[in-house]
């Protein structure tokens, strides 16, 4: 488990040669650029065609419902032109669709009023057309003594009136509240109507014509993001005069390959180490079979280049706690079975293989657990059997669980202090995480010592930690006054952490309550099972398996989100706040994704 080493390369040469220098970098595959100007306006500016506009320009051909014979010849296509015209398809289609459906909504309301238009005010004394419709039960609450009101249609279950009066009346003179016609006559919404939903059909038309292009799109997909990417990085050089400069960061061990590649294209590379002021990305390496780990890591934060590599612990640690969440042989089993069922589908790529070889290790984790707290399927084996020698973990004893979950936390904290002090450079660096460790373990020294020598040598080495904490609170040297107040005061800030360190242990209970509560939800639909089977004579079985079936569906489905959530919660918030320093950022190398069969 290591982080890589990384060196900085400046590339310099001729403005005219940035394009080929780009192409042969992004071929090359091992640099992270550093941006070297502000470009998010020419970001922004970028044309159609590249990565994430051909992606949804081809999404938008695929779920055409009518699709044409594909094009197959790659010289007869246009990148550029197509996804831009697909773009512009689709923004009509989705504009053209709202119209018609406007328009439909207002014949809807319009129509039961009539063909109508409204006349000049001077001519009806100024007074106004006011529009209800008045479900049929309300019509009576319609007092027609002090209005002009008339009833111009009624179906099965409204009254639809027309009022007049100079101003709209009152909310409290009816019984709903008006609806706004508007000014168009219908005649006039059903040719607005018509010229939208044939305008519709021309853009339909044209969708389905260009569905021609989506299998050479498919194909140039890796293409168009690559030549976004390049845009992208012409963007981000320093370019004066007629040179050009294209800083990135590089593995160590790979400089004499950058050397030769400067030497092919012709361009001069400077190569410096890391120095302080410096913040390079972070490149994690590790053994194949920990190299899930490291995904883990990145899903929540990726640790700073000068810190160090928690993926091995993590991965160790995740599989372990889910284990203990779903804690469940028959579900550990089952979900075997479904990954050796379903194995192909992860043998793709190298994530999916790195996620099949984890998904493998938490599903033998789940069923280790299982037999250890003898649950299978929520059933218990019976006594003196042979499973039942393996029921080592007792569940249901409150006490026990609880002390064996806070050993757990305090050992994981403790890891993270150990690691951390291992890779400090200070001194007040390596003592405080000492000190933390020598709080957590006097802690559960007198928690579960009592009535031994080690419950009073529990507070004592609660006492000396906080007291290395305080001390060692930081690496100010105290030549004043005001200096000594100040290296007090950090010693103060310093111990404020005792409280996040026992709620961070207290967290680690989580696994007893979650396994707990999986165990007692298997056991209940066990039961209900069983009644349901004995209460409805015949097709009770059916029920009862139906009930099982779902039931522990539900508890996997249940289970496998606690032990994904939680397992890594405990890794990424708590064991992260002890053991990691400082956040980084992830290396992203500068490489083709096109693949050339």
């Amino acid at each position: 488990m290591s982080i890589v080493p990384l060196v900085k390369v400046s590339l310099v040469g001729v403005l005219n040669d940035k394009d080929a220098v780009l192409e042969a970098t992004q071929r090359f595959g091992a640099l992270h650029l550093i941006p070297l100007a502000s470009v998010q306006k020419e970001l922004e500016a970028i044309p159609p065609g590249g990565g994430r506009e051909a992606v949804e320009a081809l999404r938008w051909l695929v779920a055409c419902p009518s699709q044409l014979r594909p094009v197959t010849d790659p010289d007869r296509f246009d990148l550029e032109g197509v996804v831009e015209q697909t773009l512009k398809n689709r923004a009509a289609m989705k504009d053209c669709e709202d119209h018609v459906a406007r328009l439909a909504r207002r014949i809807r309301d319009v129509e039961p009023w009539g063909e109508f238009s409204f006349t000049d005010l001077a001519q009806i004394g100024h007074n106004r057309l006011w529009f209800y419709v008045v479900p049929l039960e309300k019509l009576k609450k319609v007092d027609p003594s002090d209005k002009i009101l008339e009833i111009v249609y009624r179906d099965r279950y409204r009254a639809y009136i027309v009022l007049l009066a100079p101003e709209e009346p009152p909310v409290s003179d009816m019984p709903v509240p008006r609806v706004h016609v508007g000014s168009e006559t219908l005649s006039s919404l059903n040719r607005s109507y018509e010229a939208a939903a044939i305008k519709l059909e021309e853009l339909q038309l044209e969708r389905q014509v260009l569905t021609k292009w989506r299998y050479v799109l498919a194909r140039n997909l890796a293409a168009a993001r690559d030549r976004a990417a390049r845009r992208r990085a012409a963007l981000q050089t320093a370019d004066a005069d007629r040179v050009f400069v294209l800083q990135a960061w590089a593995r160590r061990d790979r400089i004499a390959q950058v050397r030769d590649l400067a030497g092919q294209i012709g361009v001069a590379a400077l190569i410096e180490e890391v120095s302080e002021k410096d913040s390079p990305p972070t490149l994690l390496e590790n053994d194949p079979s920990f190299a899930a780990g490291e995904d883990l890591v990145e899903f929540y934060q990726t640790p700073g280049y000068r810190d160090w590599d928690p993926s091995p612990v993590v991965y160790v640690s995740f599989i372990v706690f889910f284990g203990m969440i779903m804690t469940d042989a028959g579900y550990g089993l089952l979900l075997l079975a479904l990954l050796f069922l379903f194995r192909r589908r992860f043998a793709g790529t190298a994530l999916g293989r790195r996620m099949f070889s984890m998904s493998i290790w938490l599903s033998v984790s789940t069923a280790v657990f299982g037999v250890a707290t003898g649950s299978y399927f929520g059933v218990k084996p019976p006594e003196g059997s042979f499973l039942a020698h393996f029921d080592v973990l007792p569940l249901g004893n409150v006490d026990v669980m609880m002390k064996i979950t806070l050993g757990i936390g305090v050992l994981h904290v403790v890891l993270a202090n150990v690691m951390r002090a291992c890779h400090e450079n200070t001194l007040s660096g390596r003592l405080q995480p000492a000190g933390w460790c020598l709080v957590a373990l006097g802690g559960l020294a007198t928690y579960l010592g009592q009535g031994t020598p080690l419950e009073t040598a529990g507070p004592g080495a609660v006492v000396a930690g906080l007291l290395i904490v305080g001390i060692f609170g930081s690496d100010r040297k105290v030549n004043s006054l005001k200096t000594g107040a100040l290296r007090i005061f950090d010693g103060l800030t310093s111990l404020t952490r005792f409280i996040n360190m026992f709620s961070d242990v207290l967290s680690y209970m989580r696994l007893f309550a979650l396994a707990l509560a999986a165990a007692s939800l298997g056991e209940t639909i066990n039961t209900l099972s069983g009644q349901l089977n004995g209460a409805v004579p015949g097709v009770g079985i059916l029920i009862a398996i139906l009930v099982l079936a779902i039931g522990h569906a539900i508890n996997i489905a249940l289970g496998l989100i606690a032990g994904c959530v939680h397992g890594l919660r405990l890794n990424v918030i708590e064991f992260f706040n002890w053991g990691l320093k400082d956040e980084g950022t992830p290396f992203r190398p500068f490489r083709k994704e096109e693949t050339r069969l």
